[in-house]
Parts: C-alpha cells; sequence; structure tokens
C-alpha cells in the first residue's frame, strides 16, 4: 500500500530517468523489473569471477573439465603412452589407443557434463545480460489512453481526466522481500482489450531508484501529467536531467544491454488502437 503521510515532490533527475517523452502528448514509464532481473545475472557473474579468483584449486579443477569437454585427447594422450610404456615394461599387452579413449571417456563422463556446463552457463549468462531492455508502458494523454504489448497480446485502457486518472489503472506499491519500502515499484494494472477479466501487471519505475519513496512520486507525477489539459507545455522541463546521481553508475550496469530496448511497432499499435476506440465508444 502507499504511504500516504510521505510527502511526494517530483523533480526533473528523478522523472527524466523515469519516464520519456515519444511524440506530442505520448510518454513512456520504463520497467522495473528489466533491472531487478539483470541485477539478479550480475550477481551470478560476481560469484563466478570470485570463485575462479579466490579459489585457484577449485579454478584448475574447472579448467581440467572444460579441457575434458573440448579437447579430451590432450588429457588421454599423455596417459595412454604412460600405461603403455608400463604394459611393455612388464611384458603385458595393452589396448589400442582408440580402445583406451573410449574407456577414458566413459568414466570421465561427468568431467565433461561439467566441463560443459561451467562454458555454457557464462555464455548463458551473458547473453541474457545483453538481452533488450523490457518494453516500457505508454500513455497517451491526447486519448487518455494506456496500452502495453506483452507476449504478443495488447492491454488498454481509457482513464478519466475529471478524477484521479490513475484510478483507471488501479495502482499500488510492490516490493520484494528483498527489496526496502522505499525501493518499491509502482504497479499499474491494465486489462486485455477484449477481456477486461484477463489483466496485466506492469511494475514500473527505474531500478535502482532515483530518490526514495519513487513509486509515491512517479504516482503523483503521473496523476498531474495525466490530469493536465497541455501536458508537454507545462511538464517540458521535467524530462530534461538537471545533474549526474550516483544512482547513474549502478544503473549502467542493471540496464546494460547491446540491442535498443523492445519498442512498439507503431503501425500494428495504432490499427490495434483505433480498433479498441471504435469498439468501446466513451459514454458519459
Amino acid at each position: 500500500m502507499f504511504n500516504f503521510n510521505h510527502h511526494s515532490s517530483y523533480t526533473p533527475d528523478t522523472i527524466s530517468r523515469n519516464i520519456k517523452r515519444v511524440k506530442s502528448g505520448v510518454i513512456e514509464v520504463c520497467r522495473y523489473s528489466d533491472a531487478k532481473f539483470k541485477q539478479f545475472v550480475w550477481l551470478w557473474i560476481i560469484a563466478i569471477i570470485g570463485v575462479m579468483t579466490f579459489q585457484p584449486e577449485y579454478r584448475n579443477s574447472i579448467y581440467s573439465d572444460i579441457e575434458w569437454t573440448i579437447s579430451p585427447d590432450s588429457r588421454i594422450t599423455p596417459r595412454y603412452y604412460s600405461y603403455k610404456n608400463r604394459m611393455i615394461s612388464i611384458g603385458e599387452s595393452y589396448p589400442q589407443y582408440e580402445e583406451f579413449k573410449n574407456e577414458m571417456l566413459e568414466i570421465h563422463g561427468s568431467r565433461r557434463y561439467t566441463g560443459a556446463f561451467a562454458i555454457l552457463f557464462p555464455l548463458f549468462l551473458f547473453f541474457l545480460l545483453i538481452l533488450p531492455n523490457w518494453r516500457p508502458l505508454r500513455i497517451d494523454t491526447n486519448r487518455r489512453i494506456a496500452y502495453f504489448w506483452l507476449f504478443g497480446k495488447f492491454y488498454i485502457t481509457r482513464y478519466d481526466e475529471r478524477a484521479n486518472p490513475l484510478n483507471a489503472l488501479k495502482p499500488y506499491s510492490y516490493q520484494s522481500r528483498l527489496t526496502n519500502p522505499e525501493h518499491a515499484a509502482l504497479v499499474l494494472t491494465l486489462p486485455h482489450e477484449t477481456d477486461p477479466n484477463n489483466i496485466v501487471r506492469i511494475d514500473l519505475g527505474i531500478y535502482r531508484p532515483a530518490c526514495d519513496y519513487q513509486d509515491q512520486i512517479l504516482k503523483d507525477f503521473l496523476a498531474d501529467y495525466m490530469q493536465s489539459p497541455n501536458p508537454d507545455q507545462e511538464f517540458a522541463h521535467y524530462f530534461k536531467k538537471e545533474k549526474r546521481l550516483w544512482s547513474d553508475y549502478i544503473n549502467w550496469f542493471y540496464h546494460f544491454s547491446l540491442f535498443p530496448t523492445r519498442g512498439y511497432n507503431e503501425k500494428k499499435t495504432e490499427a490495434k488502437i483505433q480498433q479498441w476506440l471504435a469498439n468501446n465508444p466513451e459514454i458519459y
């Protein structure tokens, strides 16, 4: 629940990091879960680096397992010739190399699986790290709608500027067990375009937050922005950063990606909006 006793005052340094103006009357609010997810990935990467740096025995074991995976002959050949020479010295027969190799591969099969995991898991983490950042929520103040795409499904709703416009989006604050209350996300709810019982909950706000109680500050700003008769001019200065924050350095890692943020197919989205508006005329 929101702490309504907490005084909320938004600033350009908070708003500019959370909300982007797309075009006249249309803004995008960044997602919270994106960075929380990548924070988890970074923790895994740091843990792996820590283990490999401070436990040389484990590091050497991993290198050996990787070698069993990518170049087993380099591990088997010395053993084969050592075994062969020993058998010759005592007058015993010895197997051919391929037979010896197959036996060694069977004996050390688990090390080959460990080596494959040691190779693929960091690559998997890197793949997750460079994925595009998640699609933001869009709010169109000209048509008084909020909309969002998720896994090919379109969610949209209309709000009424005569009351608190966020009431239509059922806002609430959410924090995980690992997050402090002052770092919670603002969550807005949107129904599916054709099924009002099918809803999506969209967690919003940059993580790490640009200020304490960012969720409440975003809630207040969005309510004021969506109620304004001329939001582009009235709130224009809020979309420009004034100074660098210490959280910017952390968020560079949390939002790192080699691809652009997932966006909107403008033509497809506009067709969906027009269809929804035609099927849901405004009634006063």
